[in-house]
């Protein structure tokens, strides 16, 4: 006796089609965002608490002010790169209650070399740079300018932070109220 199965029935052409059709539509739109979206990694960012500053070939990077905030003092941390061939001066200078304040020191920085803000390190001055009287509280940020003898300047939005964990070494001044 010879035995018969049936074959398998797949299903109707019509139903197959508007199955593939549905997954290729859903493919291209689940993948569509990545045509309208930027590729992140090729963005540019500031990997570190602080912003970024360029005065012309002078580079300050991770710029910030370390302070309690709310009219106490505060220390500017940050490293500025000196990218040109010969020494130059710079000045940071904050916006405090609505006016362009210099801080001091003014720091010099060798050609091809860097120093430190806050004066601590190899490459500090030894003498940080201040802010006399932060207007925002610590969380917010203060307008920073960066100003070169060679007559370059350039400004950025700088966080405030907490003399706390990792800026817990830096030694903020405090206000004499004895004078």
């Amino acid at each position: 006796m010879i035995s018969r199965t049936a074959a398998p029935q797949l299903a109707p052409r019509p139903r197959r089609l508007a199955a593939a059709g549905l997954a290729l539509a859903a493919a291209l739109t689940l993948s569509a965002c990545q045509m309208s979206s930027p590729v992140t990694t090729d963005m540019g960012y500031d990997p570190a608490d602080g912003v970024s500053v360029d005065a012309g070939a002078m580079a300050v990077r991770d710029l910030l002010v370390v302070s309690e905030g709310d009219g106490a003092p505060g220390v500017v941390s940050g490293q500025v790169v000196n990218n040109t061939g010969e020494a130059a001066d710079v000045t940071i200078s904050a916006v405090v209650d609505g006016q362009m304040v210099a801080l001091q020191p003014t720091v010099t920085v060798e050609p091809g070399a860097s120093v430190r803000l806050d004066g601590q390190g190899s490459g500090g001055a030894g003498t940080p740079v201040t802010v006399p009287n932060v207007p925002v509280r610590a969380g917010g940020v203060i307008e920073l300018m960066v100003q070169t003898s060679q007559g370059e300047a350039d400004s950025g939005l700088a966080p405030v932070v907490l003399p706390d964990g990792y800026y817990g070494d830096v030694v903020v001044p405090t206000t004499d109220t004895s004078q």
